[in-house]
């Protein structure tokens, strides 16, 4: 199990370097936040307007069920396009995020069926939650976030590598934690500290700017220059984790590990599943 997280925590320092080489990745998640978070504005307050003969209970349920589809499909699609950039990048033949973006059409249905059967997911729990009170609506949501993580670390790499639907995406993202649990939760870990410094220095920076008598042009740029870190660490700690799985998930399926990653570092701790099945 040591040596597993060992191992991720040298292939999270690994990524990292990658994405250094290949910093374009790092726009992805920026460009899906911002449209993510104006579809979801659009949606909540368009549905508003839409002529339907029900209560405004149902169309406020409608608008928040409509946005989380649309912000959830959004934020995969992207996710996919950028994992095919990195994926394209690493083997030689770079296609920029227009190309990756095109080449993700292919995947659209299979992502808009993720994106239902998420949103579902996620609504059921919510509602499990509103339903009780105290420590049983605390327990539901710890349960259900972490049986969501567990149920989806690898779907959208299963989604990429084999156009899963959102079942065969639940298996195989099962099959690969519980076989690579070490590697991940140690390339987790390092991501996190990682990128966290860089979100605690943003936050350091906001509370000096809020602290300090008002000094005009000085006070706004420590405000800006806090905000930009913490969406800096932000940004980096979704790319790094996201391509940190890409890579676990497939070395795990025998596919070979991108140029500047060893497969020593992992050999010890993955067994992949190709040797699995011999």
């Amino acid at each position: 199990m040591f040596e597993g997280i060992k191992a991720g925590w040298r292939l999270a320092k690994s990524v990292r370097s990658i994405v250094a080489g290949n910093r374009s990745l790092l726009l992805y998640p920026f460009v899906s936040a911002l449209l993510g978070i104006l579809l979801f504005a659009v949606t909540l307050v368009g549905v508003f307007f839409i002529p339907l003969n029900v209560g405004a209970q149902w169309k406020e349920i409608a608008a928040f069920v409509g946005a989380y589809l649309l912000t959830a499909f959004v934020s995969t699609y992207f996710l996919v396009a950028m994992l095919i950039d990195f994926r394209s990048t690493s083997s030689g033949n770079p296609v920029g995020m227009g190309k990756a973006l095109g080449l993700t059409r292919q995947y659209a249905s299979k992502i808009f069926l993720w994106a239902i059967f998420y949103t579902i997911i996620v609504m059921i729990i919510r509602m499990l939650e509103s339903r009780t009170r105290g420590l049983a609506s605390l327990v539901i949501g710890i349960a259900g976030s972490i049986g969501i993580t567990v149920a989806t670390f690898f779907a959208v790499p299963a989604i990429l590598e084999k156009k899963a639907g959102p079942i065969q995406a639940v298996r195989e993202s099962v099959s690969t934690i519980t076989r690579t649990m070490g590697p991940a939760f140690g390339g987790v870990a390092y991501i996190d500290l990682y990128t966290l410094l860089f979100v605690f220095a943003g936050m350091g920076l906001i509370i000096v700017s809020l602290l300090l008598p008002f000094l005009g042009i000085f006070f706004i740029a420590l405000l800006i220059a806090g905000l930009v870190l913490i969406v800096f660490g932000m940004v980096q700690n979704y790319t790094f984790f996201n391509i940190l799985k890409l890579v676990i998930y497939d070395y795990y399926n025998g596919v070979p590990l991108p140029q500047g990653i060893s497969e020593s570092m992992l050999s010890s701790a993955i067994k992949t599943r190709r040797a699995i099945r011999r």
